[in-house]
This record gives structure tokens, C-alpha cells and sequence, in this order.
């Protein structure tokens, strides 16, 4: 899920000059705070520019995709808008000499050619598959924007076959829910489809081949998408609409609630990693356990918390879609004097005006605003179908005891009696087997997902279907 702090920054650079060639592997090293970070770009030709990916092997991230790539008279730039992050630099003979700037503090970035390291990601599918492929689009009608995907399909025709749609987790993912190298939607559709379920999965609204604009959206216009690939698998003959079922990960947990209260053509829901505290609870949780790792006292951590909780509770308090004058500008001032009061070392990163415009930037947006308002219980309590929850007694994002208690409670309420709720010792938000559960391991992790959640998961839905 998202963090109202971000204390990891990610770095991107790219280079082009009109005879040299620049694709392939640039790698450099920074100098933040005295701490060295390997940063490493994979730079690729297109027709029209170029495209690249990021990797920050040292914090265990990789495949990170740029926002916007251009160059002119030998100056490059690059900017990935999520990340407040831009790079300027200028290609000298074998070498990109530039600087970065993230959240208003900017650190020079030299870049190298370099052999590409292969990542190993031993469960990611490989040709030939044992099903059939297809590459498909469907329509949001009311947004009249088209979303583009993957149907995976049992190769004998004969039969119907019930059928899952993927629904990722919060952030601009793709039909693979792509993160740190991973691909665990491609991993787990490969899974599913070999065990004679089929499975669609597609690119969010704004990302990969899918029309709209993903920074206005909110979980229900998510919710509004994924309803939509319900209608589309409706329409396929080899789809027993009978049996068609959500898988949501994270906010895609929320989300697979939100339409199986209302829609009828939902037969099942698994929800992995998902929530049954509110949106602000999350929030909270995950900014104490972000100061958890500093040098704060008790005392200071739960006044920061409290500082948090009133700047929530005042922003959804705005009257108007995005706020007043006044109600953004004492968001700002909130945000100054919760700055004032993080440790030195997280004011050391970033600096104060920029800590402002880009948290109170990110608080305003749409989603931020729709996910706070959020109760997930709001919604189990009114789903009578099969739920399996499943979460990771190592994820540090979504705190599996809580979580898993709330969404039990809440189908309790709802006189849901057909559900399953499991944990699992070691698994992170991702469902791999981890050390620390954090972030930072993610990337460092050759396993996609653990395969006795595939198991598991794929055991419950085929009962659920006989």
C-alpha cells in the first residue's frame, strides 16, 4: 500500500545523443547522506525515443519504470512523476555527467556502460505454455476508455471453464503487478491457468496499454474497471459465468469486497493481503511502524501520530472535490509543523518546502481522499459468497493479526458463514518467504510467491467451483 512518508528515494537517469548509441546498461553510484547507492538503467530504443527501467539493486528495487524520457542539443532529462524525481545530465563521450533531484535536494550522478546482471526469477512462466495466450481489450463504457489485457485459457475447447480477474494493489501497476522485478500476477495466472482456471488480468487505468488517467482515479473508479472485465468475461464461450471469482491484493483486497456486496455475477472472492482496518487506520499504522525505526521516543512518535490523525480528519472535512484556498493552505501549514517535528534523520532527506508541496500534493489526490473515507468492513459485512483471506505474518504494510480479525468480524456480522481465514509465518505483503518483511527485501528475494499460497489458493477455488 502507499505511505504518506517515503523514506526510500529512487533515482532515474537517461542519456541519448543523436549519433551515439545509448541503449543498453548504464550503472553509477550515489552519495546520499553519506550512504552509497548502486543505481543501475536499462535503456532501450523505440521507434519514436526511448524507453528505460531502473534498478537500485543496494535498496532491492528493480524494473522501476521512468514518466517522461526527452533530450535536446545533448541535455537529457527524465522525470517520474510519482517519485518527485528528475534527472538532468549530458552525455560526455562514454559517460552521462548529471545531476538528480528528488524532493527538492539534488546530488550528482555519474553513469557508466555496464554488462547486464541478470535477475533471477526462477518462477517467472516460460514459453511453451500449456494454454492458450491472448491478448485482449475491454471498454469502461460510462469513462469510454478502453483497458488492455491478458486472458489465460485452458487449451481444451470443449468445456467452460470458471474463471478469476486479478485486481492489483494500490500504485500505477500493471496487468503483471510488476514490482522490484517481480511479476506475481504472471506467476500466479501461469499457476491457476495450468490447473484449468482461467484468468484475466489487465494494465490499470493510465499504465501499459490501458486508456484514461490513472492520478485522478479513485478505488471506485478501480472498482468501476474491474466490474467491467466481469462483463467482458461474461461474453467469452469458454467461461462458465456461473463460477467467474476475484483475486485482490491489497487495495485490490478493498476493492474485490466493494463489488462482490453488490454484484451478483461474483461466485467467489480471495482476498490476499487485504484490509479490514479503515484507510486512515492503515495510514497511521504504516507511519508508526516507519517511526518505529528512528530515534524517537514514545512520547514523540504517538504526538506525531496525533499531529497525522488531525490532518486527516481535516482534509476529509473539505467541502469542495479538492479543497479551498484556505482549506489547502492550512493543509500546508499542518504539514510544516508535522515537519518540525520528524527526527533529524528523515528532515536530513528532504527538505521542508519540498516535504510540504509533495505530501500535501499527494494527500489531495483523489485516491488518497477516497481511501481514507474507506472502511472495508463497510462492504464485508454485506458479502455472502465464499471468502478465502489470506495475509503474511511477516508483512510489514498490512499487520496480518489486525487485518485478518477485522475482515472475520465483519462477514461474522454479515452472517457470512462460507469463509476461510489463514495466515502465514514468514510470508511478506508479497507472499514471499522473508527475513524482515520490509520493503527493501522485496527485490532481494529470487522467489515471486510462495508456492504453497498458489497451492492453497488454487485448492479453495477449485472447491468452490465443483
Amino acid at each position: 500500500m502507499r505511505t504518506l512518508i517515503s523514506f526510500t528515494v529512487f533515482f532515474v537517469a537517461i542519456a541519448t545523443l543523436f549519433s551515439q548509441e545509448i541503449s543498453g546498461t548504464w550503472q553509477g553510484e550515489l552519495n546520499v547522506q553519506g550512504t552509497k547507492l548502486e543505481i543501475v538503467f536499462h535503456i532501450e530504443k523505440q521507434t519514436e525515443g526511448y524507453t528505460s527501467l531502473m534498478d537500485s539493486p543496494t535498496q532491492g528495487a528493480f524494473g522501476i519504470p521512468t514518466t517522461k524520457t526527452t533530450f535536446d542539443n545533448g541535455k537529457i532529462e527524465v522525470v517520474i512523476s510519482n517519485l518527485a524525481v528528475f534527472y538532468q545530465g549530458t552525455l560526455k563521450n562514454d559517460s552521462i555527467i548529471g545531476v538528480f533531484n528528488q524532493n527538492g535536494m539534488p546530488f550528482p550522478l555519474s553513469l557508466y556502460k555496464a554488462e547486464k546482471k541478470t535477475q533471477l526469477r526462477p518462477q517467472e512462466p516460460k514459453e511453451p505454455y500449456p494454454y492458450t495466450v491472448e491478448e485482449i481489450v475491454f471498454a469502461n463504457s460510462k469513462e469510454k476508455i478502453k483497458l488492455a489485457g491478458t486472458l489465460t485459457l485452458p487449451q481444451q475447447k470443449e468445456k467452460k471453464y470458471p474463471a478469476v480477474l486479478l485486481i492489483a494493489g494500490s500504485g500505477p501497476n500493471d496487468r503483471d503487478e510488476t514490482v522490484f522485478g517481480h511479476k506475481p500476477f504472471w506467476v500466479l495466472a501461469d499457476y491457476l491457468t495450468r490447473h484449468e482456471i482461467a484468468v484475466l488480468r489487465y494494465d490499470k487505468r493510465g499504465i501499459g496499454e490501458s486508456e484514461g488517467e490513472y492520478f485522478m482515479a479513485t478505488m471506485q473508479d478501480f472498482a468501476d474497471d474491474a466490474e467491467e472485465a466481469i462483463n467482458y468475461l461474461k461474453t467469452r464461450k469458454e467461461i462458465d459465468s456461473s463460477k467467474i471469482g476475484l483475486i485482490g491484493h491489497s487495495e485490490g483486497g478493498i476493492i474485490a469486497p466493494m463489488i462482490a456486496a453488490k454484484n451478483g455475477d461474483v461466485s467467489f472472492i480471495v482476498l490476499m493481503a487485504g484490509l479490514g482496518v479503515s484507510g486512515v487506520d492503515l495510514s497511521l499504522a504504516q507511519n508508526q511502524f516507519a517511526f518505529n525505526k528512528t530515534s524517537l521516543s514514545k512520547e514523540e512518535k504517538e504526538h506525531l501520530n496525533e499531529m497525522l490523525k488531525d490532518i486527516y480528519n481535516s482534509v476529509l472535512s473539505w467541502g469542495e472535490y479538492v479543497g479551498t484556498d484556505i482549506e489547502r493552505t492550512l493543509l500546508k501549514q499542518k504539514l510544516g509543523e508535522l515537519w518540525e517535528n520528524l527526527p533529524m534523520e528523515i528532515q536530513r532527506s528532504v527538505l521542508k518546502d519540498a516535504f510540504i508541496e509533495k505530501t500535501s500534493a499527494n494527500i489531495a489526490t483523489p485516491w488518497f481522499r477516497h481511501f481514507l473515507l474507506t472502511n472495508p468492513s463497510d462492504y464485508l459485512k454485506n458479502v455472502s459468497i465464499p471468502v478465502l483471506a489470506i495475509n503474511g505474518e511477516n508483512d510489514t504494510q498490512v499487520e496480518y493479526k489486525t487485518n485478518l480479525g477485522l475482515i472475520e468480524n465483519a462477514l461474522k456480522k454479515g452472517n457470512n458463514k462460507h469463509y476461510t481465514i489463514k495466515s502465514y509465518p514468514q510470508l511478506n505483503h508479497l507472499f514471499q518467504e522473508s527475513t524482515t518483511g520490509e520493503i527493501e527485501e522485496y527485490g532481494k528475494i529470487e522467489q515471486t510467491i510462495s508456492p504453497k499460497v498458489m497451492e492453497d489458493v488454487t485448492n479453495w477455488i477449485e472447491i468452490q467451483v465443483k
